[in-house]
């Protein structure tokens, strides 16, 4: 008959609190009740109170260890049979054999898994429930042997009596048949007489006891079906004239036909056991039937429970997803789970039971391994067995397997058997090698990162320092003109544009040579092994003319450049770190000296850089320490010689070096992004000034004042609404400030300063064009902006009335001012010939040294008020 869920009263002993709280919540939840002790004295003093049915007991306690508290039950009569499951990590294998040799039942592995925890208590309280029946069915059995013993030791005297006192005494007779309807009465088992007919004749107080109502459905004489007892399989029903007294009264005996009560609500369901035999007189004539009822439950219960126990374990080995394999080392056999084979791609029957099976598709790289670690277990040299390996799967490929497995060994110390599981770990192990790549290597271009290159850097290091033969270089790339295509086309474009230069940087280099994205449009290359240092220039130039050739991205034509530094191996490195910063720092002085060229590293570049950021910590203060000033220059209307306006110019007043012009630190400034405070802290004070002029000196009404609005303002999104802020502030209106760009931005910018110069004209400040004539592309963008004074640069004026074509520069750029509307500056007047030439080419306005050089605000106030 089916059993439910066995329960029981579970001691759980453990010194560790979260350990004993795991197993009861594990088996409060499987439906048992749980005692919990910290502690060997408190389990046995819980053990004289309390009725427990198994005890989970962790074998490494302090004080009293888990071994004597073992010992102590077993010892006691009163617990003596009481199951005990020992806790023992998987280390721990020896300590497991001693309690199982003191009679332990089974054990436990941390950490625990819930599925195995309920299979062990749920087969040791099983166990533990079967033994109690078979000791009562023993002694039920025994007491029914000596019973048997003596009716027939008592039949046999009766016999004998009744033979020699039967024609004596018919009282004697009917003394005897008493006493054997007294043993009948006695028996255990049911006795059912009937006579030819099917009619009850006799049956015993058991066969009532065990049968009830169902005696009369056991008779021959019930023709119609008997519903209530039920073959073994408990679906089908026997018919009457199956059943063993039926079939007795035919003359055919029956031994031991087993039938099913079926369960009904006073009655969970019995099993029966029927044995049946004719009963025949002395002439062989028959005369009727008996039948020997026995209740089988209790056995049919011992047997159904270790069937459904077998089943659990047989379901929970097919339902893993891990694979199950079992070495009897004895023989080199070897056992493997369907799922074993079926990770592997094979069915049942493809593979056998030789170790073979498993051992020779492991990847021959990893079979030493895995042979070395099994032959350390199996000597105990580990306690236990785990190991990450490849092995072929049927389809030819290899997959990652995690195995685990712990040896038995027997009394010899010899490893007898093995068992154990198998993991398919490939998905893990391709991410975690996916996660290594990703580590090192730049998601979008694939090189590697600089991680990968700052290791690979530092090996080169550490050779160089071995072999004083052996050199390298690095070089330290930088994309010429890319902000303004990332910005300009947008940023996939901008991300193809890096995915091709990374390829075309790897088919410019040798077998060795490793290139890497540092980051942005930054690449770095590691020449290795460098012989001579041609090698490494030819590999840059190499470089140059893979990166300027033309790029087709979609429907665009993309021309980039790369300035490049390069540093040559030398013993004077310690660290990669500093290797890279040298070869940026080289990369820096060519992007400075014009772009698209190389420039090998020199100390003295980096003794610039440490003065550069010695200057750049303290233009962060300057401003706060007050010590910035703002000189003006007056710039003069040629045809009257009178000031028309100012410009103003930054002054930087330094503490040690005294007053520095923009040339020593406008470069550190517009690195830094300090350039943009600067910017606006100038321009502030520039229009605060003017306006306080056009206040107090006569005449001072109509001046205007001239500003560089750098780059990097112009990118600021507010920045037209800035320039509004100070102009509210200072009082200053908007024709009297005209803002100056240099062309270089008009070009790198010209997209951005288009539209800003479109607002700044709305709001009435004018537009001028900053250093003329030394860029290459702005003539274009005139006609689109609304400039209103072009500043003709320097190096044109320097050179008016020394031949050649400069003063054919100077006239055209006039020509042009006065085509497109706009008054034109010349800048750097230094001689009266200068200044009559420019009066003569019409030229509105000119500033220089001719006229006043940039005074302070006190200076120019006095030259004003002359």
């Amino acid at each position: 008959m089916p059993t439910g869920p066995v329960h029981g009263n579970v001691l759980v002993v453990d010194d560790y609190e979260s350990i004993r709280s795991l197993l009861e919540r594990i088996l409060r939840s499987q439906g048992h009740t749980v005692i919990t002790a910290a502690s060997g004295p408190e389990a046995l003093a819980l053990l004289g109170k309390h009725p427990i049915d198994l005890v989970i007991l962790d074998v490494m306690m302090p004080k009293m260890s888990g071994i004597e508290v073992l010992k102590d039950i077993k010892a006691n009569p009163a617990t003596h049979e009481i199951p005990v499951l020992v806790v023992s990590a998987d280390t721990d294998t020896d300590k497991v054999v001693t309690c199982i040799n003191l009679g332990a039942e089974d054990y436990l592995l941390k950490p625990f898994n819930a599925v195995f925890v309920q299979a062990r208590v749920t087969t040791c309280l099983e166990q533990r429930r079967l033994r109690s029946r078979e000791r009562a069915y023993q002694l039920t059995l025994e007491q029914r042997v000596a019973e048997r013993t003596a009716l027939a030791e008592q039949r046999a005297a009766a016999l004998e009596r009744s033979e020699a006192e039967l024609k004596r005494s018919e009282t004697a007779l009917k003394r005897q048949t008493a006493i054997l309807q007294s043993i009948l009465n006695s028996m255990g088992d049911g006795v059912v007489v009937v006579d030819m007919d099917g009619d009850l004749v006799h049956h015993n107080p058991a066969a009532k006891h065990i049968l009830g109502n169902q005696l009369a459905e056991l008779l021959p004489r019930t023709l119609a079906q008997a519903p209530t007892f039920r073959k073994p399989d408990q679906l089908t029903t026997y018919q009457a004239h199956e059943l063993p007294l039926a079939q007795a009264i035919q003359g055919s005996a029956t031994d031991g036909m087993e039938l099913f009560v079926a369960a009904t609500q006073d009655s969970p369901g019995q099993w029966l056991s029927v044995t049946a035999r004719p009963l025949q007189e002395p002439q062989c004539a028959l005369m009727g039937a008996v039948g020997v009822v026995r209740d089988i439950s209790a056995a049919k219960q011992v047997e159904l429970a270790l069937r459904e126990s077998e089943e659990r374990y047989a379901l929970a080995a097919r339902g893993a997803n891990d694979g199950l394999w079992e070495w009897d080392l004895r023989n080199n056999q070897a056992h493997f789970s369907p799922r074993w084979k079926m990770m592997l791609g094979y069915t049942e029957e493809e593979i056998g039971t030789a170790v073979a099976e498993w051992i020779d598709r492991v990847h021959p790289d990893d079979r030493e391994r895995l042979e070395a670690r099994l032959a350390a277990h199996h000597r105990r040299l580990i306690s236990h067995f785990e190991h990450e390996y490849r092995i072929r799967h049927k389809n030819g490929n290899y997959r990652w397997m995690l195995c685990r497995g712990l040896a038995v060994w027997n009394e010899a110390g010899r490893a007898v058997r093995m068992a154990g599981s198998q993991t398919d770990v490939t998905d893990r192990r391709q991410f975690e090698q996916q996660l290594v790549h990703d580590a090192l290597h730049d998601v979008l271009t694939g090189l590697p990162n600089r991680a990968l290159f700052v290791d690979r850097l530092g090996h080169a290091l550490s050779r160089a320092r071995r072999n004083p033969a052996y050199h390298f270089a690095v070089l330290f790339l930088d994309l010429d003109r890319f902000k303004m295509i990332n910005d300009g086309l947008g940023h996939a474009i901008g991300d193809q544009l890096l995915i091709t230069i990374a390829h075309r940087l790897e088919d410019c280099l040798r077998p060795g040579d490793t290139a890497a994205r540092l980051g942005g449009d930054e690449f770095t290359i590691l020449l290795d092994d460098v012989q001579d240092e041609q090698i490494v220039h030819e590999i840059a130039d190499r470089a140059q003319q893979a990166l300027s050739a033309s790029i087709q991205l979609g429907d665009q034509d993309v021309f980039t450049t790369a300035s490049i530094g390069i540093l040559l191996s030398s013993g004077d490195y310690e660290t990669a770190a500093d290797m890279i910063r040298d070869a940026d720092t080289a990369m820096y002085r060519a992007k400075l000296a014009g772009k698209a060229c190389a420039m090998v590293f020199d100390p003295a570049m980096h003794i610039q850089i440490m003065s550069d950021l010695h200057l750049e910590a303290d233009l962060r203060g300057a401003i706060e320490r007050e010590e910035l000033r703002i000189h003006y220059q007056p710039i003069v209307a040629l045809e009257t010689g009178q000031i028309a306006g100012i410009e103003a110019l930054g002054r930087w007043q330094h503490p040690q070096r005294g007053l520095l012009l923009p040339a020593e630190f406008l470069d550190v400034a517009e690195e830094s992004g300090l350039i943009v405070p600067l910017s606006w802290w100038v321009l502030h004070q520039a229009c605060r000034q003017l306006r306080t002029w056009q206040q107090q000196i006569p005449g001072a009404e109509s001046l205007w004042v001239s500003v560089n609005l750098s780059a990097k303002q112009l990118a600021q999104p507010n920045v037209v609404r800035l320039i509004c802020d100070i102009l509210e502030a200072t009082g200053l209106a908007s024709h009297s400030l005209k803002l100056e760009i240099t062309e270089h931005t008009l070009v790198e910018h010209g997209e951005i300063t288009t539209r800003v110069a479109n607002q700044i004209r709305e709001i009435g400040i004018q537009l001028c064009i900053d250093d003329f004539g030394t860029g290459y592309s702005s003539l274009s963008y005139l006609h689109q902006l609304p400039v209103d004074v072009l500043k003709i640069d320097r190096s044109f004026i320097s050179q008016m009335g020394q031949g050649g074509d400069r003063n054919e520069i100077v006239r055209t750029i006039l020509g042009l001012a006065r085509t497109l509307g706009m008054k034109a500056v010349a800048e750097g007047t230094e001689t009266i010939q200068q200044a009559d030439e420019l009066r003569r080419l019409a030229c509105d306005f000119s500033q220089g040294w001719l006229f006043s050089k940039a005074l302070s605000a006190l200076d120019l106030e006095a030259m004003m008020r002359v």
